[in-house]
């Protein structure tokens, strides 16, 4: 559209409205870019609303910019400009429309604005930067915005967030390494461990229309913890839900509750993972190869163990039975109960006790060893046998003479103690033996003026090496003697029972006495004489001595 206000302009007198130059000495200008559009376009801003086409096409064709008649006078078109306020149905805008005055007539002041406003009870938000702009870039026949509403801020819900979630024990990250044996799927918790934290509710602010009527924020929603045995609020913080006993923290009855025993309805596998656990864990299935239970309290395994780690600060109870292949260790600060190991190893702080055989197992009981259950099934063959007081069983040994290897009478603990601390002054003494001869080389050619830095740096690491090996064995020596004293004044009884049959390649210890059976015996205690310092043969009734 051409710039016509450089053009072209509007006049009126008595007789009528006239369309001529805006330049009346000049009328050179180029008039060829003016098209009807362009005209009917400047009379519509000017309020001029009734004119003749055909006075208007005969303008245009002159291109002189002549001045021509378009219109009569007439005052009753000649209006004022029209201000109509519209508010929208939520009452959150209000728009102005302006229709053009007459071009005689004055263009709307802000006042004029602000009171057609005012009318229609139109009192907040005002935007009188957009009422300016309206007045100044004269707007017509659109809607602009000149008023605004304040909408109301929604508040936030209440919301528990869970600090330890049983359902999803752990998160696994893209780049990381899952050990997939270590991780577990039961959650343990202690005593002020925080579990869950409330995040309070927070109130929104109301709004408020053009017309100053309030909108009301979103009502928002409270929410408190649903928890149950051995949670509670902490002290010193109503918004934070911490443990106040040990156990496994479990969603139940859709509340959060810590539970002293752990029941697992399955085997121990990928599923459950491993489990580390503060009280009593009762399993109605198996533990898997690889894996490990580890608790405070009781371990009942209803089912298998094979190739895992089994650890119980109290007692453990198998009733399948422990096929170890070679793998995992069983151990119990109490009593260990099975129904039969196979190339398994078990420690037990009180008894062991099985139904039915145990077969190429080390077994370490600071007790009793029983292995009696229904006829020759109850048989130990094979491995290596240690408990404080007594091993009982149906059949020791095998037909096939299988070594089979049984200590009794001292304690298993101390036993073991005293073969870790032998191997370990084996191995200083073998060390020190070592760097002596090199010592010895260094030295003389220190005296001889030949040891360079290289050689005087391993001299003096050397010389560090064998006061730390000397003080360390030193050290071994006094608790190896201290063992020894300790093994000799055990006061225990000592005595090994077959109720069935004691098969050739069975070797026996008790209090440091040894027997090798090379004859088949049946009914048989096998016990300490302290007169022939050594181990005598009795029936299987017998008393201990």
């Amino acid at each position: 559209m051409a710039d016509l206000n450089n053009l072209i302009k509007l006049e009126a007198d008595k007789d009528g409205i006239w369309l001529c130059a805006a330049d009346a000495d000049n009328l050179n200008l180029n008039f060829n870019e003016i098209n009807q559009n362009d005209v009917y376009a400047l009379l519509k801003s000017h309020g001029v609303r009734k004119y003749d086409l055909r006075s208007i096409e005969l303008f245009i064709r002159s291109k002189t910019g002549q001045k021509v008649k378009i219109a009569p006078r007439d005052a009753k078109l000649e209006q004022d400009a029209k201000i109509t306020v519209s508010i929208a149905k939520d009452a959150m805008t209000a728009s102005v429309v302006i229709e053009p005055p007459f071009f005689t007539k004055p263009w709307p002041t802000e006042a004029n604005i602000l009171a057609a406003l005012k009318s229609k009870n139109v009192v907040f938000g005002i935007d009188k930067e957009a009422i300016k702009n309206l007045i100044e870039n004269k707007i017509i026949e659109e809607h602009v915005v000149v008023a605004k509403g304040k909408e109301p801020i929604p508040g936030k819900d209440a919301y528990i967030e869970l600090i330890k979630d049983p359902d999803n024990p752990f998160e696994i990250r893209d780049d990381e390494r899952i050990d997939y044996w270590s991780r577990s799927t039961v959650l343990t918790v202690h005593p002020g461990t925080e579990v869950a934290i409330k995040h309070p509710l927070e109130t929104g602010r109301d709004g408020l229309t053009v017309i100053g009527t309030a909108v009301k924020a979103p009502a928002v929603k409270n929410v408190e913890f649903a928890f149950g045995e051995g949670l509670a609020r902490a002290e010193n913080n109503p918004f934070s839900l911490v443990a106040i006993a040990e156990g496994q923290l479990k969603n139940q009855n859709k509340k959060l509750v810590v539970l002293p025993e752990l029941e697992v309805n399955k085997d121990v596998d990928f599923g459950i993972g491993s489990i580390d656990f503060t009280g009593a864990v009762r399993i109605k299935g198996s533990v898997r190869e690889g894996f490990h239970v580890i608790a405070q309290g009781n371990i009942d395994i209803h089912g298998m163990v094979e190739g895992a780690d089994i650890d119980s600060q109290a007692s453990v109870i198998i009733h399948g039975g422990v096929r170890g292949m070679g793998k995992g260790i069983i151990k119990a600060a109490e009593d260990v109960n099975l129904g039969f190991a196979d190339q398994a190893v078990i420690r037990s702080g009180g008894h062991i006790l099985a139904k039915n055989a145990i077969m190429h197992s080390k077994l370490y009981a600071r007790k009793t060893i029983i292995v009696l259950g229904k006829g020759k099934k109850s048989q130990i063959v094979g491995g290596h046998i240690e408990a404080g007081t007594e091993v009982t069983c149906s059949v020791l040994g095998s037909e096939m003479g299988t070594r089979t290897e049984v200590t009794v009478g001292l304690p298993p603990d101390l036993l073991e103690r005293r073969r870790v601390l032998k191997s370990e002054i084996k191995r200083c003494e073998e060390n020190l033996e070592k760097i002596d001869p090199n010592l010895i080389l260094l030295k003389k050619l220190e005296s001889e003026g030949q040891l360079d830095d290289q050689k005087r740096l391993m001299m003096v690491n050397l010389t560090k090496m064998k006061f730390q090996l000397q003080a360390a064995l030193e050290s071994m020596k006094i608790e190896e003697a201290d063992l020894e004293f300790q093994l000799g004044s055990v006061k225990d009884v000592g005595i090994v029972r077959v109720k069935d049959t004691c098969y050739p390649g069975v070797i026996i210890s008790i209090k440091g006495f040894t027997y090798q059976v090379h004859t088949e015996c049946k009914y048989t205690a096998f016990v300490v004489d302290e007169e022939a310092r050594g181990i005598t043969l009795r029936t299987f009734d017998a008393k201990a001595v």
